[in-house]
């Protein structure tokens, strides 16, 4: 990821901490994806290094933790997948959820770093950004 991107959210965080969840150890983010098999994209597993889970701009981005402002369902990536996964969401058993934008539609990170969503009231599934890095500068934090 871009440093510009990341000195962004760490300006943000600074002025917010309440906005970042903590650190978790690279071991740990690679046994869990492990256990689910699922291969991480590298900005993602280091979003999760650095912060466990945070929002960023009005956009959670759910992790292996939860910050303090984020809603008590958002603590496990693999959890909210799961979740979405069992209600039979379009897309979602082919990504990961890493997000659900403000109208309660899954985002997620797919096995070739695209990010996509499922927006129920149009029904379509569509690609949002080429990338995890994408997703935040335009989705997040409403960068060019």
């Amino acid at each position: 990821m871009s440093p510009e991107i990341w000195t962004t959210i760490e300006e943000k965080f600074k002025k917010h901490p309440m906005l970042k969840a903590e650190a978790v150890p690279y071991t740990e983010i690679d046994a869990a994806a492990d256990a689910t098999g699922v291969k991480l994209s590298e900005d993602y597993r280091e979003f999760i290094h650095r912060y466990g889970g945070a929002i960023v701009g009005s956009l959670s981005i759910i992790g292996l933790r939860k910050a303090p402002a984020m809603a008590r369902t958002e603590s496990s990536v693999f959890e909210v997948t799961n979740h979405f996964r069992r209600q039979g969401w379009r897309g979602v058993d082919e990504w990961l959820v890493i997000s659900v934008d403000l109208a309660g539609n899954p985002i997620g990170l797919a096995k070739d770093g695209r990010i996509w969503i499922f927006d129920h009231d149009a029904g379509v599934v569509e690609v949002i950004a080429e990338s995890f890095e994408g997703f935040l500068r335009k989705r997040c934090l409403k960068m060019n």
